[in-house]
């Protein structure tokens, strides 16, 4: 799907780096997004317009419940899915997700071409 923007938010370089090759081989053309933190996301994502949001729950600065909790202040929630994407094991975190308005869904990593292709956002 030509035009389309992913944006992955976590603090894992390595992560980031796997994620994005295996966005691309799985979506095509897409234009990947990137942050280290929550903070940094919300700098950015109203000028970047995402319709997918892959967040990381454990991060420095900002974490990933803090950023949910910020932007659901925000009048552009609604043109984005946002799914969760964390190594955590802790049921409650899956529970929480689950429960948030804004989350579409929990991905365990490793985000593989697999669970990219089960999501169907591309």
């Amino acid at each position: 799907m030509s035009g389309k923007k992913i944006f992955v938010i976590d603090d894992d370089e390595i992560f980031l780096i796997i994620a994005t090759a295996n966005l691309r081989q799985s979506c095509g053309e897409v234009e990947i997004i990137t942050a280290s933190n929550g903070e940094e996301a919300l700098k950015v994502i109203s000028d970047s317009q995402p319709c997918i949001v892959l967040l990381d729950i454990n991060m420095p600065v900002m974490n990933g419940w803090e950023f949910l909790e910020a932007v659901t202040q925000s009048p552009q929630t609604n043109l984005f899915q946002i799914f969760i994407t964390t190594s955590s094991v802790d049921p409650n975190d899956k529970k929480k997700a689950s429960d948030h308005p804004l989350v579409s869904g929990y991905i365990e990593k490793p985000l593989s071409s697999e669970k990219i292709k089960a999501l169907q956002i591309c």
